[in-house]
C-alpha cells in the first residue's frame, strides 16, 4: 500500500489526536506537530510569537493558507489574546465564504472542531485578524 500524501498524513495526524486533545488547542498543535517531526512549544499566543519567525513562512490571509495546506505544507492560525490566544492546524478542503479555510483545532473550555471551516474557530471580530504560517513537512 502507497504511503499517504502529505495533505492526508496531516489530515489523519489531526483525527488520531482529536479526541485526547478536543479541549486544548495549544496541546492539541504540538501533539500533531511532533508526531509529524516539528517541534513547538508553549501556549497558544507563545505559538503565534513562533510561527512569525524563520524556519516558518507568514501567509498573508487564509486563501493563502489554504493553498499551502492543498500543497501539503504544514499550515498553522492563530491569534494572540489575553490571557489565551487561540492556534489551529489548516488542513486540505474547502473555503468559506472565499476566506476562511478548513482546519482543526481544540478550544479550552469547549470543544474544538475537527474538519470544519476556520470562520468557526473564532468570533466575526476576530477571525479576520489570524496570523497563517507554513513549514514544510520534515523527510521521514
Amino acid at each position: 500500500m502507497a504511503d499517504p500524501t502529505p495533505q492526508q498524513k496531516i489530515i489523519d495526524t489531526c483525527e488520531a489526536h482529536f479526541d485526547a486533545y478536543s479541549h486544548d488547542c495549544s496541546g492539541f498543535l504540538k501533539a500533531v506537530a511532533s508526531d509529524l517531526g516539528i517541534a513547538m512549544t508553549g501556549m497558544a499566543n507563545d505559538i503565534v510569537d513562533e510561527i512569525q519567525t524563520a524556519p516558518w513562512t507568514t501567509l498573508p490571509d487564509g486563501v493563502a493558507a489554504k493553498a499551502q495546506a492543498d500543497q501539503g505544507f504544514f499550515v498553522v492560525g492563530g491569534l494572540k489574546d489575553n490571557p489565551h490566544g487561540h492556534v489551529v492546524v489548516v488542513v486540505q478542503g474547502p473555503l468559506a465564504h472565499g476566506k476562511y479555510p478548513t482546519g482543526y483545532w481544540g478550544r479550552f473550555g469547549a470543544t474544538g472542531m475537527k474538519n470544519t471551516t476556520i470562520n468557526w474557530a473564532w468570533n466575526a471580530a476576530d477571525r479576520d485578524r489570524v496570523t497563517y504560517a507554513y513549514l514544510a513537512l520534515p523527510q521521514q
